[in-house]
């Protein structure tokens, strides 16, 4: 159940920051060729993707801690023992929930305040744009417990053991996961090392799937 929510939680933020960077797209080339060639122009193109460019970097980081996605420095923690690993990661979430604290306190103050104040052209309040602090520290709390209950469980993997992780591991792992859900020739499901990493003999995909023998 809790799977289940958090697939539609992160297809709902996945959503979300895909039509924020639609529009944007669409509202600053607009305003370019108006400008240009036309010599007229959007008049609330540029508050409103300053907007959705703020929620757009707030929601995706909320994202890219679930998937491990952020910049970091692991090489002294990957050399680590897995008790110490989870030690250094049960230490940062801790200082992260902290900073999450800070951010919903911040952004509920500043959203308060600016209740009043409203842009010139959109005419919504500014509260708008500070909101985007409450979210982000709740929903990067949660996050970061999901990332620690997995931790505490024994469910997170030793790529999962690290505070970032690189983008070819990840995608590794989505083929992996693909692979694995597809059936063979034979009517099998795929290995889990399957997907562009080699089989069991290490000769990669090329072998005739009728060779296993």
């Amino acid at each position: 159940m809790l799977a289940r929510i958090e697939g539609w939680v992160t297809r709902v933020l996945e959503g979300t920051l895909v039509i924020c960077l639609a529009v944007m797209a669409v509202l600053v080339f607009a305003n370019v060729v108006l400008r240009y060639a036309f010599d007229s122009g959007v008049a609330l193109s540029e508050e409103l993707a300053r907007l959705l460019f703020v929620w757009l970097i707030f929601l995706g980081a909320i994202l890219a801690s679930r998937q491990h996605a952020h910049i970091g420095f692991d090489s002294l923690v990957r050399k680590l023992p897995v008790r110490a690993r989870k030690t250094v990661i049960l230490a940062n979430a801790a200082l992260m929930l902290v900073a999450c604290i800070f951010f919903v306190i911040g952004g509920w103050k500043q959203a308060v305040i600016n209740l009043d104040n409203s842009y010139p052209v959109l005419g919504i309040a500014y509260a708008w744009l500070y909101a985007v602090a409450i979210v982000f520290g709740v929903g990067l709390a949660l996050s970061i417990m999901l990332n620690v209950r997995d931790v505490l469980r024994g469910q997170a993997s030793d790529e999962a053991l690290v505070l970032t992780q690189d983008l070819e591991s990840r995608v590794h792992e989505k083929v992996d996961r693909i692979s694995a859900a597809q059936p063979t020739p034979d009517g099998r499901q795929a290995g889990k090392g399957d997907g562009g990493k080699g089989g069991p003999d290490g000769r990669g995909d090329s072998s005739d799937p009728g060779d296993d023998r």
